[in-house]
């Protein structure tokens, strides 16, 4: 691996980053075996199955399956907080492993690939001395998923650097985005489903790039998964276009949703106008209200016209929309009228 000189960036790398690429690299000579990356992934697949195999031997892994089950069930209450145990898909963990769980039925769900959360909480919550042979593949696991995800560092470390120098600059400093997207390897090699295959470096950077999003737009307010999308979209064409009015940055998120849904993609449902934008954009603020200074950053900050009625222009357009809603409902013959004035109905 080849990290970039220390003097070639200078823009919010702090030494903290060289010292991390050094042990990065460190670790991957380290790991350098002469395996590839299919071998490494081969490796990890097929040290779990036999870890599965070997432990299903032991009556005590019914129980183990009881206390995973009452982890999921009685304390975490929620179903989905398995999936991360399971190397399966979301289709069969939807179709097959949440009617296995609502039916305790622990006899499904030893059919099931599992990965190292699950190998792990496994060995965790055995009573008694270890099996000795399950012993020795827990650490054959533990070490292929290593070598996996440190030969994969590189790759995480680009993308929060390609991320980091792309978006404005708010809550995340550049290590927490590698840790992020380390995060977003690490679950991409526990959950890769199959046999091996190129995608498997895709499927990694969708998780890397998911996580950095979710991150990046996480405010101390919750917002739904739709109004992150509306966020999303729009600091990410204020940093690229550099706009600083809301009203022209209304517009182009409008018409980036446009192109999204020509292009095949879901687009929100949300009704866009100057008045929603702006509200969000100030709810996720990351200013800081107990600064007394000018220090205090703000990456949704806009250039506003002191006598713009942003309510009075809201009003204006529910109104307008109330009305041409309405006129949908009008015979044929009045919307076609209506048309030929002007009014899109």
């Amino acid at each position: 691996m080849m990290f970039m000189s220390k003097h070639k960036y200078q823009d919010g790398f702090d030494n903290s980053f060289y010292v991390l690429a050094g042990e990065i690299t460190r670790a991957i000579e380290n790991n350098n075996d002469g395996s590839t990356q299919q071998d490494q992934v081969e490796e990890l697949l097929e040290a779990e199955t036999k870890f599965k195999d070997t432990i299903l031997k032991y009556r005590q892994a019914t129980e183990v399956y009881k206390k995973f089950l009452q982890k999921i069930c009685v304390q975490n209450k929620n179903i989905l907080s398995a999936r991360p145990y399971f190397r399966e898909t979301a289709i069969s963990f939807s179709k097959k492993i949440t009617p296995a769980i609502k039916a305790e039925d622990i006899e499904i769900l030893k059919t099931f690939n599992i990965n190292f959360q699950l190998i792990k909480f496994i060995k965790d919550s055995w009573l008694g001395p270890f099996p000795k042979r399950a012993e020795l593949l827990y650490h054959r696991v533990d070490k292929a998923r290593t070598v996996l995800i440190q030969n994969n560092m590189p790759l995480a470390v680009n993308r929060a650097k390609l991320f980091y120098r792309k978006t404005p600059k708010g809550h995340l400093t550049l290590i927490d985005m590698i840790g992020i997207c380390a995060m977003g390897l690490a679950s991409g090699v526990d959950k890769w489903c199959g046999p091996y295959s190129p995608v498997f470096r895709s499927v990694c950077i969708g998780r890397m790039v998911g996580n950095l999003i979710d991150s990046y737009s996480e405010t101390v307010l919750h917002f739904y998964p739709s109004d992150k999308r509306v966020l999303y979209k729009a600091h990410t064409l204020r940093s690229r276009k550099g706009i600083d009015d809301v009203r022209v940055l209304t517009e182009a998120v409008k018409e980036g949703f446009k192109e999204d849904a020509l292009d095949g993609k879901s687009i929100p449902k949300t009704k866009i106008n100057v008045s929603e934008l702006n509200s969000l954009m100030n709810a996720a603020s990351t200013v800081s209200t107990d600064s007394n200074t000018d220090e205090g950053f703000n990456v949704y900050s806009f250039t506003m016209d002191p006598h713009q009625d942003i309510e009075g222009e809201y009003i204006q357009e529910e109104v307008t929309n109330q009305m041409l809603d309405l006129a949908r409902e009008l015979p044929l013959i009045n919307r076609k009228i209506l048309k030929l004035k002007g009014v899109k109905v």
